[in-house]
């Protein structure tokens, strides 16, 4: 497969695609993480030109957005606000694409008519002046003619189908109140003449101002950035953008914006892979203008009012997309129903915007980043709602299309974006998809969920519009020639997605070359590892049948590989305070491969430690654990105090590889802000990588010299002898070591000063040690 690397920051050129073949990727590169230029805390948008693909002759089969993050120069924010690394809070970040060759616009009211000392919708008036009249004592009057209204009437210029804002047109007259008045000396009024030329009735006028169209493409919320630690090259989001195909053509303004747009080092690429989608788009079509209103316009259709659509009479079927976050204190943190409705009458598609996010795959976070929003979380990106209307539309006809919510108050606002895209029918007969591998993988959207080490999860899809009933899938790691294979029935429509768990035998992993883990005794880990390992599948014999489209039938991931544990480890834990119901919010488990339980801890009481040892054959387990308050074991927000969660060594192993040796004990320690669940899998080897294979036999003995004791540890063979030698050759000390590791105190307070040697005797080596005696 080929690539074609196209980088574009914030410069003009133009470029020729040249024909290509399918599978091939073009990349066009917008924002990258050098550009640095603006500040978390101001309003000034990530801006920047792209070119992208525009050959008549070229289609892509899918268009990839690669959405990359960083806290900036990869520090770590430990002391809050927003100029350094991961800024503080949770902004929304919206990404927009500008098409100048479409129209915008956003409606906007007026009154018909603005009169000056006048408030009212109903205002009688006078052509001509009309006047006060007071009787003076002898009978004569004073006469003042009554101060004149300006009457400002309005009339809209409307500029359709362009990018002209409605004009607002101004006439400007002079009337005057309706009435003569005649007042007696002391003020009385004693007469009223009603002198009416006409009405006026004050109305509303709606008039459009208009915008070139920008199109939504990302609604993310940046994550709370307090001791959050993205990595030196960040973490990755992928996401399907092949429904704005008609926008990505050509030259276009690419831009980023809401607030947290430079909260953090961003990279975006754009992912062009040339060849024929399921079916073609043709039309993308912003409904409304994204943009926050408050609940109450939105209720009364001052904003995202209902608008008429011409469905676009080339397409075969339609779908509405959108996306809606709450905001304010109610908006935010209160799930409210949400609708779209065709043609008036029953609200068609009524959903509640919600989002639970204490399952939140970027954690910990500082702030609040546990609590459930309206449509979003901190560190992730927005949910979309997608429905399809083809059944409520007719193509080339005129529809109303409604947005609305069904109820809100106190400080609720929503963003929204609401979008139209048509289709054409099918490309393909039958053919099916493997459209992702949820595990293995080193995606952060699936990090909850590895490293795995056992069944494999993809994603197939039907993308022909023949029922699909079966296929056979294949699926390898790394250079394994044998690969395995399972055959998948079911039965899924045109565009249907399943996840399939794919069934391994013992030896799958076994193509891993653990010894290119971070080996410490019997533990093997990855995490702080590059790891070069990668998992392949292939997709074949749709319903017994060739496929249409064969450049859709592959894929391959990265990823890291579970780690091992030694069979027998000690598991410290320790509940908080948090209960439900007088016991722990808190269980946990190990379960096997066939999710079995083999210990369970359940039902616990509050504030309360336990040591257990765990006792496991060979195979893949999973450590789970729960959190029903959906708080974790540590959450700054709650009262709940703190608890434990660790895997500890029966033996410590020491590096005697490093200088000074090192000594470690625990060999998973767990965070414990991890908000509703763990999920940690681990392998227990067939064949476990030996002490006696990959250690030196090696001891230290410390403090030297010594008074009244010392300390010998390290690693020997097992059936060693351990002797203590005085300057004479005397043995003033012998004990039996029957295990591989020696941690020991040696009274040395009864001996006299002087030179001694420590020996180790064991069936390999002997190891000489001097020590002095003060």
């Amino acid at each position: 497969m080929k690539k074609i690397y196209l980088k574009i920051i914030l410069c003009l050129f133009v470029a020729t695609i040249y024909a290509q073949n399918p599978g091939d990727t073009i990349i066009v590169q917008t924002f990258d993480y050098s550009m640095t230029y603006g500040n978390a805390w101001d309003g000034t948008v990530r801006d920047t030109m792209a070119y992208f693909p525009n050959n008549p002759n070229l289609s892509f089969e899918k268009i990839i957005m690669a959405y990359s993050m960083r806290c900036r120069n990869g520090q770590v924010n430990t002391s809050g606000g927003n100029s350094v690394a991961c800024g503080e809070w949770d902004y929304s970040c919206h990404t927009y694409i500008h098409d100048s060759s479409r129209v915008d616009s956003v409606m906007h009211k007026i009154v018909s008519h603005e009169i000056s000392n006048f408030s009212g919708s109903t205002y009688n008036y006078s052509i001509n002046p009309t006047y006060t009249f007071v009787q003076n004592i002898n009978g004569s009057y004073d006469t003042t003619m009554i101060i004149a209204d300006t009457v400002h009437q309005y009339n809209i210029i409307s500029n359709p189908s362009s990018l002209v804002n409605d004009i607002i047109d101004t006439t400007t007259f002079i009337y005057w109140p309706p009435f003569n008045y005649t007042y007696d000396s002391i003020g009385n009024i004693i007469n009223v003449d009603t002198l009416i030329s006409g009405t006026i009735n004050i109305g509303e006028l709606t008039y459009y101002k208009r915008y070139p169209m920008k199109f939504q493409i990302m609604s993310f919320v940046t994550p709370y950035g307090i001791n959050l630690d993205l990595g030196p090259e960040g973490k990755t989001w992928y996401f399907d953008l092949t429904d704005y195909a008609p926008v990505f053509q050509g030259p276009k303004r690419i831009t980023v914006s809401g607030g947290g747009q430079w909260q953090e080092d961003m990279d975006i690429k754009f992912l062009f892979i040339v060849g024929t989608p399921p079916r073609d788009v043709v039309d993308m079509q912003q409904i409304w203008r994204p943009q926050s209103k408050g609940y109450s316009s939105i209720m009364n259709n001052s904003a995202f009012e209902p608008r008429n659509v011409i469905m676009n009479p080339n397409a075969s079927s339609y779908k509405l997309k959108s996306v809606i976050t709450g905001h304010g204190q109610e908006g935010e943190f209160i799930p409210r129903n949400h609708y779209i409705n065709i043609d008036g009458g029953t609200q068609d598609y009524i959903w509640q915007v919600w989002t639970p996010c204490a399952g939140n795959p970027v954690y910990p976070q500082g702030g609040t980043w546990i609590y459930d929003r309206a449509g979003w979380c901190p560190g992730q990106a927005s949910d979309i709602k997608e429905i399809d209307i083809t059944n409520l539309v007719s193509p080339a006809q005129l529809h109303n299309i409604d947005y609305g919510v069904v109820t809100a108050g106190g400080t609720s606002n929503y963003w929204v974006s609401n979008q139209l895209v048509s289709y054409g029918p099918a490309n393909f007969s039958l053919d099916a998809s493997i459209v992702d591998i949820l595990s293995p993988s080193n995606e952060i959207k699936d990090s909850r969920q590895n490293p795995t080490c056992n069944n494999p999860k993809i994603v197939i899809q039907n993308t022909g519009n023949t029922t699909l009933t079966s296929l056979k899938i294949e699926y390898w790691i790394n250079d394994d020639s044998t690969p395995t294979s399972y055959n998948w029935t079911g039965s899924l429509e045109f565009l249907e997605k399943e996840i399939v768990e794919l069934p391994i035998n013992t030896s799958f992993w076994n193509a891993i070359d653990y010894n290119q883990g971070e080996v410490l005794g019997e533990v093997v880990t990855f995490e702080n590892i590059a790891s070069n390992n990668k998992f392949y599948v292939d997709i074949s014999n749709p319903n017994n049948n060739n496929d249409s489209y064969q450049y859709n039938n592959s894929m391959s991931k990265e990823f890291t590989p579970a780690p091992k544990y030694p069979r027998i480890f000690t598991f410290w834990s320790q509940t908080n305070n948090g209960t439900i119901g007088g016991v722990s919010e808190t269980s946990w488990e190990i379960i096997d491969s066939q999710s079995n339980p083999i210990y369970t801890w359940n039902n616990l009481p509050p504030n309360t430690q336990f040591k257990d040892t765990i006792n496991l054959s060979d195979g893949c387990y999973t450590f789970k654990v729960t959190d029903i308050d959906n708080d974790g074991l540590d959450f700054w927000g709650n009262n709940d105090g703190g608890g434990m969660l660790r895997f500890r060594r029966l033996q410590p192993f020491i590096d005697t590889s490093a200088t000074p040796w090192t000594y470690h004990n625990w060999f998973k320690t767990f965070e414990l802000d991890f908000g509703s669940f763990i999920h940690h899998e681990f392998l227990i080897a067939s064949n476990p990588l030996s002490i006696s294979d990959n250690l030196k036999e090696n001891i230290n003995v410390y403090p030297n010299p010594a008074n009244e004791s010392f300390f010998i540890d390290g690693y020997v063979g097992n059936n060693s002898t351990l002797l203590i030698i005085d300057q004479m050759g005397k043995i003033i000390y012998s004990e039996k070591i029957n295990s591989h590791f020696i941690r020991k105190s040696i009274n040395f307070e009864k001996y006299s000063a002087g030179l001694y040697t420590i020996k180790i005797k064991s069936p390999k080596v002997e190891i000489y040690k001097k020590i002095v005696k003060q």
